[in-house]
């Protein structure tokens, strides 16, 4: 079955009664091109799985726990300075696309309030996972 946006609409549903409000708890880079947040919901914990991978791009909820390398990447790294600890806002999709926003309220640092924005671009051998600030400015993208 095609992952497109119809498809994407239902599973961030899903995403959206499960998760908005969790607090994200651990990330892990178990492949060159999938991230799993883990995350504290109030029914218990879940893992939301971001992959960007050319030729299967997704993202939803999975039980699984695969095996991850002894040194997390650079990207994995960065994500968890600047998302550990933060609360899912909102899951949002624009209408008719495969794209995808994870916003998290976060704090830095200093201790100052702010947001983060997770941005999965599922569309196929173009598929991205980037890391957007308050202001929508680029941190860092996994390609």
């Amino acid at each position: 079955m095609a992952f497109d946006a119809f498809f994407l609409s239902a599973v961030l549903e899903e995403v959206r009664t499960r998760c908005i409000g969790a607090r994200v708890e651990k990330i892990h880079q178990p492949a060159r091109d999938t991230i799993i947040v883990h995350l504290r919901c109030q029914e218990g914990r879940e893992k939301l799985l971001f992959a960007a991978n050319p030729t299967a791009p997704r993202l939803h909820l999975t039980a699984a726990s695969p095996e991850n390398p002894a040194q997390p990447p650079m990207f994995c790294m960065l994500l968890r300075k600047h998302l550990v600890g933060g609360r899912v806002a909102a899951v949002t999709q624009p209408p008719l696309e495969r794209l995808v926003r994870l916003e998290l309220d976060v704090t830095d640092d200093f201790g100052q309030p702010g947001r983060r924005t997770l941005v999965l671009e599922a569309m196929g051998r173009r598929s991205n996972l980037i890391l957007l600030d308050g202001e929508g400015r680029i941190i860092d993208c996994l390609r």
